[in-house]
């Protein structure tokens, strides 16, 4: 069964209607892939940094096991990610909330739009201040960030007119 992620925007406009919210977990396929790809990349230099451990120099062992380290780390965190599939994306009648950070309705000025290579493309969600920070919602949850950008200026204006709110 896809994710909500993978779904249409009328789907979402459904969820958000029948429950006032819709969650977004992550989704395992892309995060996976970036995964292997930055796997590939880095992990072979340091499996042979670490065979040739005895022939280097002090200074090459300590990088290398700090390398090594790094990597086995960014390995445990995307194993963790992927097991419980965080960071997770709501929006609720509040605004919209994205792992720890929050962004309220009345503080979000635009949906963005999405920037970015393939597997890093970003949607910013830009806030009515402008010296607040923008929320950046990467496309592990959503997989069409151009129409969840649509989607999402298209729910702000009828949230804050439904709420009395001047927007």
């Amino acid at each position: 069964m896809p994710t909500m992620g993978e779904l249409t925007a009328a789907d979402w406009t459904a969820e958000f209607e029948r429950n006032g919210r819709v969650v977004f977990p992550l989704r395992r396929r892309p995060y996976l892939l970036r995964g292997v790809v930055i796997l590939l990349v880095f992990g072979p230099s340091r499996v042979l940094n670490l065979i040739e451990i005895a022939d280097q120099s002090d200074y090459r062992r300590v990088a290398t096991v700090i390398g090594a380290t790094f990597l086995l780390l960014l390995i445990g965190l995307g194993t963790w990610q992927l097991i419980t599939r965080r960071p997770i994306l709501v929006v609720d009648t509040e605004g919209i909330h994205y792992g720890r950070k929050f962004m309220g309705w009345d503080a979000v000025g635009t949906a963005g739009i999405p920037r970015g290579p393939g597997f890093f493309r970003v949607l910013p969600v830009l806030p009515a201040n402008v010296w607040a920070k923008e929320l950046q919602i990467h496309r592990d949850n959503v997989h069409d960030l151009s129409a969840f950008s649509d989607w999402l200026n298209s729910l702000r204006p009828a949230y804050k007119e439904s709420r009395g709110d001047n927007a």
